[in-house]
């Protein structure tokens, strides 16, 4: 494993992490940003073999001309999980996500969440994960959360967390089986039984994301490209008057994000920034009623109507 390393201001280190994150295919395994002081953040990229992290190097001094990269050999550990142990508890709304030892000694009144260190994304630590978290706890303060889609899981953070919230059930996915097995396992400790069920499944078109739908609450903690290109499936499987939550796109990304999410007919009802990181919450628009007193269907999304009239 090879670490490239380059210090930036926060605009640049935000440009070039989302360039290095959507790259097909990408040279650096995870792409990670930082702050530093007020004005310098500190972006990193993890790569399997030197050649690519000399190829993530090339990029960055080419885009950022003047960049002074840094790249050092990794020793064959679990950076991912040793990079996270012994990390405080997380407090998000009610939430607390940490793991057993700090769990331990956590006070009454918060929704404890079990989540060990490990391989898998979500410990609530990134910005991402606790802007979805707080989402959901905003949603449950308004009322029952009932049915909820996890589209990229990871540690299934969120959906053991909306479990405990009082959801009624939840369906979580991820394209990776590492994921799906690190999922299973916290699933287990957190004792989330037949409430919460695991999926290896790409995207959300797979056939067991559309038989159970729709849903009340759609979470989707990504990257920006799935998000815009997953639009108009989320769209679909969320009900009227129901809530998705999205998260993993920078701030610079959210104008791609949210014309993607209101061509499909979501209204924008919050969005929150934590670390150069955005979660952006839409609801599905109810019928409305007609002059009869009956609910109208709600008007085709954009990209459907541009496609009937094609």
């Amino acid at each position: 494993m090879f670490k490239v390393t380059v210090s930036l201001s926060r605009p640049e280190a935000e440009r070039l992490s989302a360039l290095l994150s959507e790259l097909e295919p990408a040279p650096a395994s995870a792409v990670a940003i930082e702050e530093v002081s007020k004005t310098v953040w500190r972006l990193e990229a993890f790569c399997l073999e030197e050649d690519l992290a000399h190829g993530v190097a090339s990029i960055l001094e080419l885009e950022h001309p003047g960049a002074r990269t840094a790249i050092v050999e990794l020793e064959d550990r679990d950076w991912v999980a040793l990079s996270l142990e012994g990390l405080p508890a997380v407090h998000a709304g009610p939430f607390i996500v940490a793991g057993a030892h700090e769990l331990a000694r956590a006070g009454a009144g918060r929704i404890p969440v079990w989540i060990e260190a490990g391989p898998a994304f979500g410990t609530g630590h990134h910005g991402t994960t606790k802007g979805c978290l707080e989402a959901l706890a905003r949603q449950a303060a308004h009322g029952p959360i009932g049915r909820v889609l996890d589209i990229g899981t990871g540690s299934g953070v969120l959906s053991i967390a909306a479990l405990k919230a009082g959801a009624v059930s939840a369906l979580a996915t991820d394209i990776d089986a590492e994921s799906v097995r690190v999922a299973r396992e916290n699933a287990r400790n957190n004792q989330c039984g037949r409430s919460l069920r695991l999926l290896h499944a790409a995207g959300a078109n797979h056939v067991a994301i559309r038989t159970g739908g729709p849903y009340d609450v759609v979470m989707a903690n990504i990257l920006a490209r799935p998000l815009v290109s997953l639009s108009r499936d989320i769209a679909r499987l969320v009900r009227p008057g129901g809530v998705v939550i999205l998260s993993g796109l920078l701030t610079h990304q959210e104008p791609q994000v949210r014309a993607a999410y209101a061509g499909q007919g979501l209204q924008l009802i919050e969005r929150r920034r934590i670390t150069g990181w955005s979660t952006l919450v839409y609801r599905r628009p109810r019928p409305k009623p007609g002059r009869d007193g009956r609910a109208r269907p709600a008007p085709r999304p954009a990209s459907e109507r541009a496609g009937a009239d094609a």
